[in-house]
């Protein structure tokens, strides 16, 4: 993929994840967010993490520019132990200025296939639903490793609907 076509790319998941990632007050200063939405169903689900750290946008491109990074993982909500079903690759990192105040944000879109990787309470008795949500794991020089853990789908995504 070219250069421009890539950047096109990221403007345009950047500009759909702020609108679905915005929160209501403004960002606090070192607080890192985090919002799931997962789309799709069958051999193909679309797991769109968008997370912010909130600070200045000065210190957010300092970040990107020195090496900060983050990633996301994948995980099954189960009532004695969670378990994580998928470490992805490294998400994207931007600098951003915002109605919130901005800072750095961070975007992970993620295609899996639902039944392999998101059905996680796939065995009779147990298969009532599955319950995923995304962890954000986030470093960068000057931040202590930061994890945020998304809110929870409840959804079954496995053939066998109840």
């Amino acid at each position: 993929m070219s250069p421009f076509k890539k950047a096109a790319l990221m403007a345009a998941v950047t500009t759909s994840a702020l609108a679905l990632a915005a929160p209501a007050h403004a960002d606090e200063p070192g607080e890192l967010t985090a919002r799931l939405t997962i789309t799709g169903s069958g051999s193909e689900c679309r797991v769109l993490t968008v997370g912010k750290v909130g600070m200045t946008n000065a210190q957010a491109q300092y970040l990107v520019d020195n090496g900060a990074t983050a990633r996301v993982e994948v995980w099954a909500d189960d009532p004695i132990y969670d378990n994580r079903v998928y470490k992805g690759p490294a998400a994207a990192l931007s600098a951003v200025s915002d109605k919130n105040g901005g800072g750095l944000f961070i975007v992970s879109d993620l295609r899996l296939s639902c039944v392999n990787y998101l059905d996680e309470d796939d065995k009779p008795p147990f298969d009532y639903g599955d319950e995923i949500y995304t962890k954000i794991v986030f470093q960068g020089p000057g931040y202590p490793r930061m994890t945020k853990k998304s809110n929870v789908i409840h959804r079954n995504f496995g053939f066998a609907e109840p």
